[in-house]
């Protein structure tokens, strides 16, 4: 599992209620904490001391609840798996892959793929450093397709506990919500950006939202930061360059 998608997960709060409305707050508690390291760390053995350590229980406390969340996993080859987790680990490794590949090409597409070209024309490294850098494309992500800005939407709706809202029946809320993620990724936040926002916003919320508009500024916020934190490395940079020059001219 990547690090890109193992910082974020799915959590649809129907499934999840729907499954688990004979647990206690103590199972609900231990089997939150074997999704997560699931997610993170993949399946865990079929032993009782290594899920008793992931659960965080006493060996009285995993005893107790062993048998109510043994039933929302299977034991093949000896390990504890989820089906829906798996599925959903295949899903983010392949947008992981995809964005890779988007990435790559639009680095190609930019710079080329001649070293014997760079070569030549950055004889040094200050000199390669100090070469004027072409304007930033626009990341892939801003031109990102109505489909893949709704599907977006229905995701942030559902990690905020936000209901989606019907087009058919409140199209003004539908459309409001959908031109929100859309100003959002104009303004420089990527996907992974603004669920890692909104998540991290979620976790200190007694109640959710009326509407994904509540976390803007959270949103903007983190861009702005991203941008300056960006912009400082730039100028990190040029402040080296200039004393490796400085050094090289003595």
């Amino acid at each position: 599992m990547s690090k890109e998608a193992s910082a974020w997960m799915p959590f649809y709060i129907g499934d999840y209620l729907g499954d688990t409305q004979r647990l206690t707050t103590e199972q609900h508690g231990a089997y939150l904490l074997l999704i997560l390291d699931y997610w993170r760390n993949g399946p865990a053995p079929d032993d009782d001391a290594v899920l008793q350590q992931i659960t965080k229980l006493d060996s009285k406390g995993w005893k107790r609840c062993r048998p109510a969340i043994s039933r929302l996993f299977q034991t093949v080859d000896g390990e504890w798996r989820h089906k829906r987790i798996d599925a959903e680990l295949v899903k983010a490794k392949a947008n992981a892959d995809r964005r890779s590949e988007k990435a790559s090409k639009a680095a190609q597409a930019r710079w080329g793929d001649s070293p014997k070209d760079a070569k030549s024309n950055a004889p040094s490294m200050p000199q390669a450093l100090l070469g004027e850098c072409p304007p930033q494309s626009p990341s892939p992500e801003a031109n990102a397709s109505p489909r893949e800005v709704s599907g977006l939407m229905v995701e942030l709706c559902a990690v905020a506990g936000i209901e989606v809202p019907d087009p058919g029946k409140h199209f003004d809320r539908h459309r409001a919500a959908i031109q929100t993620v859309e100003d959002w990724i104009a303004a420089g936040a990527d996907p992974e950006l603004i669920r890692a926002t909104l998540t991290q916003r979620c976790a200190n919320l007694r109640t959710s939202p009326r509407s994904l508009a509540f976390f803007d500024k959270p949103v903007r916020d983190a861009a702005d930061a991203r941008r300056t934190a960006q912009s400082q490395l730039s100028a990190d940079t040029g402040s080296l360059v200039d004393r490796i020059l400085k050094r090289d001219a003595a």
